[in-house]
């Protein structure tokens, strides 16, 4: 194990795989990655070097039912996403009780995303910026027909179990716009060299649980409910970056959804970054450089400049 990699043991004794990167020049922040569904964190390697020559502090974690070193009946589930988004602020306070008035930016993707909303709802005054990339909001009848169809498949075959024929129902549809698809993964990229990794990635693409992708696709329609949103503190800056052929963004429509329905409710500063002929991806994708470099200069005009940052040291 790296000497950055570590365990730590959460309330209830669950042991999770994190990983802390140091800005390797002077600190301006924070970022917290959340991983998505039936992957891990060593996938972001590349984009967390990118972070650290920008200056910010890099913390990441395997999710409860993710990862490595984990028991393979644990693999694909967890029980409850608030217990997730609970870990998480564990993590975060484990590793910076002090953040000496540094911002804490939370960066969720796709199932990550999800549970970076429960977070920020559940933990109002943590965060200083909020970036969901591949997020998503269903229209309220689609979601609520989900919702109640997974609960009811949760209860009668139950919740630990991993079926592949309910996780073919549940995101092989997100295939349907791709006509020469060679993979069931080719909904996540454009690129087929990233679309291949993930296929050979022994830690990538494996069965969720009934309960995983019940409290997933539940917790994507009451986060964006009005009585939830108005528990995010209204002033943070909130980014969302899609591509516009992500089905789990319902094609770009999900994600103007969810912008307008958090304005709505109090959410002062919300910016949405959409990229034509780009997936669900969106930080692996072509031209993911410039993706996150327009992320960085959100940042720095939305979190930065508003917490006084000293920006001396960006890149020239």
């Amino acid at each position: 194990m790296c000497p950055n990699t570590f365990k730590i043991t959460v309330e209830d004794g669950t042991n999770l795989e994190v990983k802390l990167d140091k800005a390797n020049k002077e600190r301006i922040g924070i970022v917290h990655i959340f991983h998505g569904m039936a992957e891990h964190m060593g996938r972001y390697d590349l984009f967390v070097e990118s972070l650290n020559q920008q200056g910010y502090d890099v913390i990441r974690h395997n999710h409860r039912g993710h990862g490595k070193d984990i028991i393979e009946r644990e693999r694909g589930h967890y029980d409850s996403m608030q217990i997730v988004a609970a870990d998480a602020y564990e993590i975060l306070q484990t590793l910076y009780p002090e953040r000496d008035g540094l911002p804490y930016i939370v960066l969720g993707h796709s199932m990550g995303s999800i549970i970076a909303r429960k977070y920020v709802e559940m933990y109002p005054d943590t965060a200083q910026g909020l970036i969901l990339t591949g997020t998503g909001l269903f229209p309220k009848v689609k979601g609520n027909l989900m919702v109640i169809g997974m609960k009811l498949i949760s209860l009668i075959l139950g919740k630990r179990r991993r079926l592949r024929w309910v996780n073919n129902l549940a995101f092989k549809p997100f295939n349907k716009r791709i006509p020469d698809a060679k993979t069931e993964s080719d909904w996540l990229s454009t690129k087929k060299d990233e679309v291949n990794k993930y296929c050979e990635d022994p830690y990538c693409g494996f069965l969720m649980s009934n309960q995983a992708i019940y409290e997933t696709i539940h917790e994507m329609m009451v986060t964006s409910r009005p009585s939830e949103i108005k528990k995010m503190n209204p002033d943070l800056p909130v980014l969302l970056i899609s591509g516009k052929e992500d089905p789990f963004g319902d094609y770009s429509k999900g994600i103007r959804r969810l912008g307008v329905t958090m304005k709505r409710n109090g959410v002062q500063h919300i910016t949405v970054q959409l990229y034509r002929n780009k997936r669900h991806e969106i930080l692996f994708e072509e031209d993911h450089l410039q993706t996150w470099n327009n992320m960085y200069d959100w940042i720095k005009k939305n979190i930065l400049k508003k917490n006084k940052v000293s920006e001396h040291n960006d890149n020239e």
